[in-house]
């Protein structure tokens, strides 16, 4: 079987590069068959992938000790939840997936657009091919997932259990849809660059496949706060480790080219910008992957030191220069139509954000390479540790947030002073009366206090804007509120799938706000003696074990009482593991909407009966975790959009094929 799956790779390499190669010769013969050819060849790629990863993971579930990998990271006690899980859990299988992803992507290009974007869908699949092209290499050459061995072990490794958690098993795989799904807009934006066709069918075309890889990394880097906010022990989610700001770097361009895509629609302007912008996303995505798997980075997330980090530097290099000499030798064609006609206009707000996000991504790019840089060259170990970033990028993203809200009132094209006034007055007055009422309530920090005003500010003129739209239509149809809402909606979900998911980033910065008030003690518990800490009483019981999966938990239990009522008993651990030397830190966590109290087991002494444990007091930490669904609503209703030009012309498209086909026939 594992020779199955090595056969299937090593034709999936060749196939893909048929793929890569023959739409040139398509285009350079005027032979729409060699094109077509390619995009099944296309097609073919995905399901001999498909086969290969399908050997692996019946492998790992059937624990098949004879393969390297299922022996690395799998073992006979895992649950077969984790045990499939593996498949992306090491270096091996992670690219295999990736490399899965990659082909079902390109499927989907192949067979959505067939018959449309005609003029540059062989660049974009002799684009996707070769990315595919550069993976296999990989898998075939230096990473091979299915590589057997002579002695067959009677037991695995395991997983490492840092990543048996639940939410592990979504977090990676949400980061490589994003990653990977952004390959298709650059895939897009190369072939416009190469075809010499760089109107916006390309900008429109992908509009969708740029949310649906925006929504990805971003639950990526949410599901991934909740793994280290409960795996790690630290009572944090969010540390600025390399690996971290690998994927957060990509994020943050995306957003600006989300953004800014919104402008080249609707002015024709920023073109050189918007390329630059995904070149950028999709290069990021590339050096957070040779971060990641090429062991140059210390991180808990990271994997081992392997071969293929500098073939991802290469990569990186021949993806940058063809890129930009692509743009220079099109840079004519890439001028704006339209020029800003006024400083108060709603472009210029975007443009203030976008490089706001750019100049966030290059702190966080600076900060992460600069010690890799300055040990190779000097052979010096330096550390750029959370308060170089929080220093930097706080101030930055302060400003981001405060123009989500300003952007919202500003017109397009020009505002006048008078309107501004109008439209700043109620939420500004909504703020600051707002900011005074929990000034009473919480504790005197500013740069809290003044996240939540711009919290409050961005949620009143998002309300207000949904409120005034609804009314309108309301008044107009003659229907209740609810009804003309839900029009309102549906009749412009670009804007108000945007506007949601606007509201999921207003609970991220009050989650951040909370981080402000954070309680954090040392206790020594002895048994049957409370102690208090912030609001709560909390009494050490006694030690108990228990097995939990495929692990014993050796638990302190505690009671937490509130003005003497019983809240929770709470079960902070260290976790046993067969296939592990050392225990692990099992945390508890008792949430609740305005804060969390978290314990970490510490030390157990037996001697004195008592216990050491870490308290953390998080306020506001479950308001950072309901971004999630309300991203998942506003993306959901932004898809619905569907440019009319875009339908027109796909339309007509598919109307000519059908047309070509009969008179051929005929």
């Amino acid at each position: 079987m594992a020779d199955l799956g090595f056969i299937a790779m090593v034709t999936a390499l060749a196939v893909a590069t048929y793929g890569m190669l023959i739409p040139h010769f398509g285009v350079a013969r005027n032979n729409w068959n060699l094109v077509r050819s390619a995009q099944y060849a296309t097609i073919l790629n995905f399901f001999l992938m498909a086969v290969a990863s399908g050997i692996l993971i019946h492998a790992l579930v059937v624990s098949d000790f004879s393969i390297y990998y299922v022996w690395g990271h799998s073992s006979t006690d895992m649950p077969l939840f984790y045990k499939v899980t593996s498949f992306w859990g090491g270096l091996e299988g992670s690219l295999l997936f990736w490399a899965l992803v990659q082909s079902m992507f390109a499927m989907i290009v192949a067979w959505r657009y067939q018959h449309s974007n005609r003029e540059i869908i062989p660049y974009v699949i002799a684009v996707l091919n070769g990315i595919m092209v550069f993976l296999l290499v990989l898998l075939v050459g230096w990473s091979n997932p299915l590589e057997p061995q002579a002695v067959v072990p009677l037991e695995g490794r395991g997983l490492n259990p840092l990543l048996q958690n639940p939410a592990m098993t979504i977090h990676p795989p949400s980061l490589y849809l994003g990653f990977i799904g952004f390959s298709v807009p650059f895939a897009f934006a190369m072939g416009g660059l190469m075809k010499g066709k760089l109107d916006n069918e390309w900008i429109l075309t992908t509009r969708r496949w740029t949310l649906f890889s925006w929504y990805f990394l971003s639950a990526g880097l949410i599901l991934g706060g909740q793994w280290a906010y409960e795996e790690l022990g630290w009572g944090g989610y969010w540390a600025w480790d390399p690996v971290e700001n690998a994927a957060f770097m990509p994020w943050l361009t995306g957003t600006a080219f989300l953004h800014s895509v919104m402008v080249q629609e609707k002015r024709n302007m920023l073109k050189i910008w918007n390329l630059v912008l995904i070149i950028s996303t999709f290069a990021l995505s590339i050096l957070g992957t040779f971060l990641t798997r090429s062991g140059v980075v210390n991180s808990v997330h990271s994997f081992t030191q392997s071969e293929i980090g500098p073939a991802f530097l290469f990569f990186l290099a021949g993806v940058l220069l063809f890129a930009l000499f692509l743009i220079f030798k099109r840079i004519r064609m890439l001028e704006s139509d339209h020029r800003l006609e006024s400083v108060l206009c709603r472009e210029n707000a975007f443009l203030a954000q976008n490089i706001l996000f750019v100049g966030i991504a290059f702190t966080v790019l600076l900060g992460t390479t600069f010690p890799l840089l300055a040990e190779a060259v000097r052979g010096t170990k330096l550390s750029i540790q959370a308060p170089f970033f929080n220093t930097v990028t706080s101030p930055m993203g302060y400003l981001l947030f405060l123009l989500m809200g300003i952007g919202t009132l500003i017109a397009w094209r020009r505002s006048s002073i008078e309107s501004l006034k109008k439209n700043f007055l109620l939420p500004m007055i909504v703020a600051s009366v707002g900011t005074m009422i929990l000034f009473f309530l919480v504790p005197k920090k500013w740069e809290a206090l003044l996240i939540l005003w711009t919290a409050i500010f961005v949620m009143t003129t998002i309300v207000r804007e949904l409120y005034k739209a609804t009314a309108v239509k309301s008044k107009q149809m003659s229907v209740n509120f609810l009804v003309a809402f839900g029009y309102v909606i549906i009749r412009n979900s670009r804007r108000y799938g945007g506007l949601i998911i606007h509201v999921g980033v207003v609970l991220m910065f009050i989650g951040f706000a909370g981080r402000l008030f954070d309680i954090e003690k040392d206790l020594t518990l002895e048994v049957n003696r409370p102690v208090t800490v912030g609001n709560y009483q909390l009494v050490f019981k006694q030690m108990d074990e228990f097995p939990v999966r495929n692990a014993t938990h050796r638990a302190a239990i505690i009671e937490v009482y509130q003005d003497g009522e019983l809240l929770k008993v709470m079960k902070p651990a260290q976790s046993f593991y067969p296939t592990q030397p050392e225990p692990l830190t099992e945390v508890s966590i008792r949430r609740t909407m305005w804060e969390d109290l978290y314990l970490v087991l510490s030390t157990e002494n037996p001697e004195e009966k008592s216990v050491t444990i870490k308290v953390h007091i998080n306020p506001f930490v479950a308001w950072a975790w309901m971004a999630l669904p309300i991203f998942t609503l506003g993306v959901g209703v932004a898809m619905l959009y569907r440019p009319k030009t875009l339908a027109i012309r796909r339309e007509m498209a598919e109307l000519q094929y059908a047309k070509n086909r009969f008179q051929s026939i005929k």
